[in-house]
């Protein structure tokens, strides 16, 4: 338990920058029903404005990833000293075009499971549906059909993109260091990765974005968002912590950061 509990106590001491990260999480559903709302509109003027909440959803969505990973690499570097948004997004934008490739090699390996895990699923059960009408008929199976590839890819979505932001290298670099991981040596990290999963099966009961909900409704969605979020900052910064402990040795240019004064200036207590 210690492991978690040093990454609340660097949480709580970054509290700033972790309620700015989950407050953008939560305008994103709000945009996000907008955008609903305004896509079963017909009207010339609610298809734009349909399009212009869809512009702002991928603005806030590209924000709050740089700000994570620029969260997760000063925390590496200066652990519970603050930073501003600026410094975290300047830091996550020098990150974001490796992390994009992550993102095109690993997000088609799991679109692919996702669809084999329902087929494997749609046979050994009741379900003769197509996979997106099973989100109304079976969430929990659904659910589960996102739930299984993500533990199959457990260590290249875990380690990649920390390895990445933690030694400052290329993506074929970090696929090679993974050889080098025993993932089971962090074990709190797994833990919270299972518990950051399972939290995920809440929004198979929760009602969904684009039906008609009540005010209370929505506010459950945001508490189990806000939730989740948490949970999965959580597991970045533990992430963080048990690579960075591993003390892996790699020839990194850190030090351009610093040069270019990207981690300044600092928000101090």
């Amino acid at each position: 338990m210690n492991e978690i509990k040093e990454t609340i106590a660097i949480l709580r001491a970054r509290w700033p920058e972790v309620t700015f990260i989950i407050g953008l999480s939560v305008l994103s559903l709000f945009v996000n029903k907008l955008h609903l709302i305004a896509a079963t509109r017909s009207t010339m003027f609610e298809s734009l404005l349909g399009l212009g909440y869809l512009l702002l959803l991928f603005i806030i969505n590209v924000m709050n990833l740089l700000l994570t990973i620029g969260f997760q690499k000063t925390i590496h570097l200066t652990g519970k000293q603050r930073k501003s948004p600026m410094v975290l997004l300047r830091t996550g934008r020098h990150f974001l075009g490796r992390m994009v490739k992550v993102g095109l090699i690993l997000i088609p390996i799991y679109f692919l499971l996702i669809w084999l895990t329902f087929l494997i699923v749609k046979k050994a059960t009741f379900i003769d549906t197509n996979f997106f009408k099973t989100a109304q008929s079976s969430p929990f199976l659904y659910q589960l059909c996102f739930a299984v590839p993500g533990f199959i890819l457990i260590k290249p979505m875990l380690l990649m993109p920390t390895l990445i932001i933690v030694l400052d290298c290329q993506v074929f670099q970090s696929f090679k260091f993974l050889k080098k991981i025993k993932l089971f040596d962090a074990k709190e990290l797994l833990a919270l990765f299972l518990i950051t999963t399972i939290s995920t099966f809440s929004w198979a009961i929760l009602p969904k974005l684009n039906e008609p909900i009540s005010t209370w409704q929505f506010a459950l969605i945001i508490f189990f968002s806000t939730l989740t979020r948490f949970l999965g900052l959580m597991v970045a910064v533990t992430a963080i912590r048990f690579v960075s402990s591993l003390n892996l040795e790699y020839d990194s240019i850190t030090k351009d950061l610093n040069s270019e004064n990207l981690l300044k200036p600092s928000v101090e207590d």
